[in-house]
């Protein structure tokens, strides 16, 4: 694939975004007109720490920030607050495939995961291994906001009024929920999960009374969230300080109501959540925050992004690939339009970002205020590009040179295009996105190349013709060599442009490519000449 040749859909809406994160500020305004002046806005996001963080959790973080930024833009005075709420209470349902002693961690289904042994062995629990991935995770986006752990919240007591609210409530709760489950689901349906205190476990099943009056239920352990039987165990047991978690639709509205929140997003699969736990959110006295259900984020397959399946792109192979900024400018555009992502796809976001760059800088100051990069930009993102040259045109530099010295190819970048070296910002984009490129070529360029045979006489003459032009016009330019290459198409095919899967075969190895006579200009005319006399000395 090589990521050499784009899609314009991208380019063209980020020249005419729709900005939604001001939208949707100006939203987030009017309903907050009436708070006390020192009333912070509370911006949520969550992380369910029973697997690895990847670029859907990123995701998920990200957007709610940019919402906050813009609404800073047009409220600088108000304060706000980006909680990210990290469910670590939650009983481990399945076994992530990408963790080791998967058969160990097994035992622990239906516990908490802030009380299964970390698999990886570096860390105090399960769930604290996957927070501190979160936290290196966002370390290069520069997103600000503070963690709270179900854990504490519910062993703390700061959840117990609403949890003595949702007991008092549980029936009309129970009529919100139970219309939506499968009819076999429905029978003993509870809000609470209690904590069992002889196995551990998260009780699923099955909640047989509730005491408001002494913030009770007494229950059996018979089934705990991972699927698994309980351990039988028979009793009444507080709701408070710990003891029992309430069911995932019911903890979302939990958390609205004792941390006020205005503003969370969320993702297409929890629609329905956020509308129950709207309702719920509603019969506790509470009012829904603000936000929208965003699409999902597919891979090459179109499947969702998945933590349990250890399906996606992590940051690290990211920012091996691309500049992290390039990441922030994709989450940002088209929220409401699922997207694929996937390492493969990423020449043309980087194109695509470039392309922004050149804008932006080139922008007035007011201009530069409307700018999808302002939301992008971090504060070391150099704020110009003033080079011509492509990602997938470097990428192809790289494969065309068959060289992995940096130095090397840095001045052919240079003789190319001057200017990728004219200025410290310019040059510091440009060396970066060639290590990106070495990088890429590397890894998925370099391990699909075909040498190429040519396979008639024909074949043969029209890489001769070109060679011997190429040869005697070392100084041709890009236009006049790409008008030459489309001659020589005109003379040998009905249509000229059928020349170009056999130069691109002969020269790069590759089914597709950049336009050649660009290429060409950069790679230099001279190398091109090497790798066409070696294409054709293999058929001699």
């Amino acid at each position: 694939m090589a990521g050499v040749s784009r899609s314009d859909s991208q380019a063209g809406n980020v020249a005419g975004a729709e900005l939604w994160p001001r939208e949707e500020a100006r939203r987030l305004q009017e309903r907050v007109a009436a708070y006390e002046p020192g009333r912070a806005v509370i911006f949520e996001s969550g992380f369910g720490p029973s697997g690895l963080p990847h670029l859907g959790t990123m995701a998920e973080i990200l957007r709610p920030s940019f919402v906050r930024k813009a609404f800073h833009l047009i409220e600088p005075s108000r304060p706000s607050r980006l909680i990210v709420f990290i469910d670590d209470l939650d009983g481990l349902r399945k076994v992530p495939e990408n963790v080791p002693n998967r058969e160990d961690v097994e035992k622990y289904l239906g516990v908490p995961v802030s009380k299964i042994p970390d698999p990886f062995g570096c860390c105090a629990s399960f769930a604290d291994h996957m927070i501190g991935q979160l936290g290196g995770f966002l370390v290069p986006v520069e997103v600000e906001y503070e963690l709270m752990r179900s854990a504490e919240m519910y062993s703390s007591g700061r959840f117990d009024e609403g949890l003595k609210l949702i007991l008092e409530k549980h029936a009309e709760i129970i009529a919100i929920i139970a219309p939506t489950l499968r009819e076999e689901n429905r029978a003993g349906w509870s809000p609470f999960m209690p904590i069992c205190p002889k196995c551990g476990q998260v009780v699923e099943r099955a909640v047989t009374a509730y005491h408001p009056e002494r913030a009770s239920i007494e229950f059996t352990c018979e089934k705990s969230a991972g699927g698994t039987s309980g351990c039988g165990f028979s009793g009444e047991q507080s709701v408070l300080g710990g003891a029992a978690k309430v069911q995932w639709k019911v903890d979302w509205a939990l958390r609205w109501y004792v941390l006020k929140v205005d503003y969370e997003l969320y993702g297409k699969d929890l629609t329905d959540s956020a509308r129950l736990g709207g309702q719920i959110l509603r019969v506790m006295g509470g009012k829904q925050p603000l936000g929208f259900p965003f699409e999902m984020l597919l891979d090459e397959q179109g499947h969702k992004i998945s933590k349990s399946v250890g399906r996606g792109v992590s940051v690290e192979q990211w920012t091996r690939y691309a500049p992290i900024e390039v990441l922030k400018m994709f989450l940002l555009l088209n929220p409401r339009r699922a997207r694929k992502l996937f390492l493969e796809a990423i020449p043309q976001y980087v194109d695509e970002y470039l392309d922004a760059l050149r804008a932006y800088a080139a922008a007035s100051e007011e201009q530069r205020r409307e700018s999808v990069l302002e939301f992008v930009i971090q504060s070391t993102t150099p704020t110009r590009f003033n080079s011509t040259l492509s990602f997938g045109l470097m990428m192809n530099a790289v494969a065309a040179l068959g060289s992995s010295d940096r130095d090397f190819i840095w001045k052919y970048l240079v003789r190319y295009d001057s200017s990728i070296a004219g200025d410290p910002e310019t040059e510091k984009m440009g060396r970066a996105l060639m290590e990106c490129a070495l990088n890429f070529y590397r890894d998925f360029i370099e391990p699909k190349k075909k040498i190429y045979t040519p396979a008639s006489d024909a074949e043969r003459a029209q890489l001769k013709t070109l060679a011997a032009y190429l040869r005697e016009n070392q100084d041709a330019s890009a236009e006049e060599i790409e008008k030459k290459i489309y001659d020589l198409g005109r003379e040998n095919y009905d249509k000229p442009g059928k020349i170009f899967p056999l130069l691109y075969r002969s020269i790069l190895g590759q089914e597709r490519g950049p336009r050649l006579g660009a290429f060409i200009r950069l790679a230099t005319p001279a190398r091109v000449v090497e790798l066409l006399d070696d294409t054709i000395a293999r058929s001699a």
